[in-house]
């Protein structure tokens, strides 16, 4: 599924393989259950039950099934054409973290000594421009 995008095979608790049949029965079963007149003042029920029958006019009519499984496929393809990337890449993180400050977090190992080492003039240090622009003398 991609973000944004609705899963009513999810809502209706069937497979994407699932025959009409089965859809209906799901759909029945869940209208049944969630039904505003069934729990009346119940906001949630209200939503879970308008998503129910939006899932089932989806499911239930074959061109707008097709329709949206092709689509379902098209986003598949794209999610994994960027090679599983998540926008926020969780599993390097100590990796990133490594690089930036020297040590791992995790085993507090020295892996890049430079990066911990304060006698070393930072690169991007802009302190020396500062005082000169500032016209300030140690």
């Amino acid at each position: 599924m991609v973000y944004g995008m609705t899963d009513w095979y999810r809502i209706l608790g069937v497979s994407e393989k699932a025959p009409e049949e089965e859809i209906k029965a799901a759909y029945r079963k869940l209208a049944k259950r969630y039904h505003p007149d069934m729990h009346p003042g119940d906001e949630e029920c209200e939503r879970r039950f308008r998503e129910i029958s939006e899932a089932y006019s989806i499911l239930s009519d074959p061109e707008k099934r097709r329709a949206y499984d092709g689509n379902q496929k098209k986003t598949s393809n794209v999610r994994n054409d960027s090679r599983g990337a998540d926008p926020v890449d969780f599993q390097n993180i100590y990796k990133n973290f490594e690089s930036f400050f020297g040590f791992n977090p995790d085993t507090k190992d020295i892996v890049n000594e430079e990066k911990l080492n304060p006698k070393k003039k930072n690169p991007l240090d802009t302190t020396d421009i500062f005082e000169r622009f500032m016209r300030i003398r140690k």
